[in-house]
């Protein structure tokens, strides 16, 4: 069952290649409004069969296109439009729902169509506990999806491009400059192998024990949430959860983590997941493929050895 059409967009050129992709599958026809480029519009024609291209100029903020993405939802009426759930795509959803009269949902992580025309969007809620099903009471629904929630696969032949034209409101601000923030970067959803730490490490000079074993596997580290908003031994970015980041790894090995469910909601769709704690009634191993029951400082290293 697909629906008949989706709209997909974001200020953010990677973000749109994704959600086309996951929309390709749920729709029989995906648009997708790029505010860029024509580079960018090139580059997100490779996921999708048609591309709108809102032409961006420096300085503005990406709200202010609103209209213009406006009319061009208008234009293509969707059944569903799909956007990605950063800081602007919700401040672009809020505006766009009061516009379309359409109902919102945010950190959704997946559309089930139920007719041409109908679908449930479906989203975690109380820490990961539950799954809610939401339908708009109107005719147009706006989701929100993470980052990362679909994987971007480029289509045998490149779509069409069109140039809309644009109209675009003062918001009061403008973008003087853009700075990196001071801190790491690093794209767990685009890796294949993560080592998670959780509280259970102890110390965070424990923490070195699992940075050699993730060098050893060619991983990436990762953490629970008390390590990253409690202790602070690891940056937020790195955190694994339900308000946090999720990812699809081949391999997941969870190092200390007891496995509540608001954690293993970012994690659960590893294909693999190994676990390490010396709890052995821990929850993590009613979730794992395969556990260890042991003390870190000797298993990790162990380990490390072995491979």
């Amino acid at each position: 069952m697909k629906v008949r059409k989706i709209v997909v967009y974001s200020e953010d050129r990677k973000a749109v290649c994704e959600l086309a992709s996951g929309a390709a599958g749920m729709a029989d026809e995906v648009t997708a409004v790029v505010l860029g480029s024509k580079e960018d519009a090139r580059e997100a024609a490779e996921y999708c069969s048609q591309v709108v291209l809102v032409p961006k100029q420096e300085g503005t903020m990406a709200e202010a296109y609103v209209p213009a993405v406006e009319k061009i939802i208008r234009e293509e009426n969707p059944v569903l439009v799909l956007m990605a759930s950063t800081r602007r795509g919700k401040c672009a959803a809020g505006r766009l729902a009061v516009r379309l009269d359409a109902g919102v949902a945010t950190e959704v992580n997946r559309v089930e169509p139920v007719s041409d025309h109908e679908a449930v969007l479906k989203k975690m809620v109380y820490g990961g506990a539950a799954v809610a099903s939401l339908k708009s009471a109107g005719k147009l629904s706006i989701a929100l999806a993470g980052v990362g929630s679909y994987e971007a696969e480029k289509l045998p032949e490149p779509g069409t491009v069109r140039e809309a034209e644009v109209s675009f409101e003062e918001s009061g601000m403008v973008c003087t400059k853009v700075q990196p923030k001071a801190e790491e970067r690093v794209n767990l959803n685009a890796a294949k192998r993560i080592v998670g730490a959780g509280r259970g490490v102890g110390a965070q000079e424990k923490l070195g024990l699992l940075e050699d074993f993730a060098k050893k596997i060619g991983a990436e580290m990762a953490c629970s949430r008390p390590i990253a908003e409690g202790e602070k031994w690891m940056p937020k970015n790195r955190y694994l959860g339900v308000s946090g980041v999720v990812v699809k790894p081949d391999v997941y090995v969870a190092c200390g983590i007891s496995g509540q469910v608001q954690h293993m909601v970012g994690v659960n769709e590893a294909r693999v997941i190994i676990a390490v704690n010396k709890d052995k009634n821990a929850p993590i191993f009613k979730h794992c493929d395969f556990g260890i029951v042991g003390e870190l400082n000797k298993v990790v290293p162990a380990l490390t050895e072995l491979l």
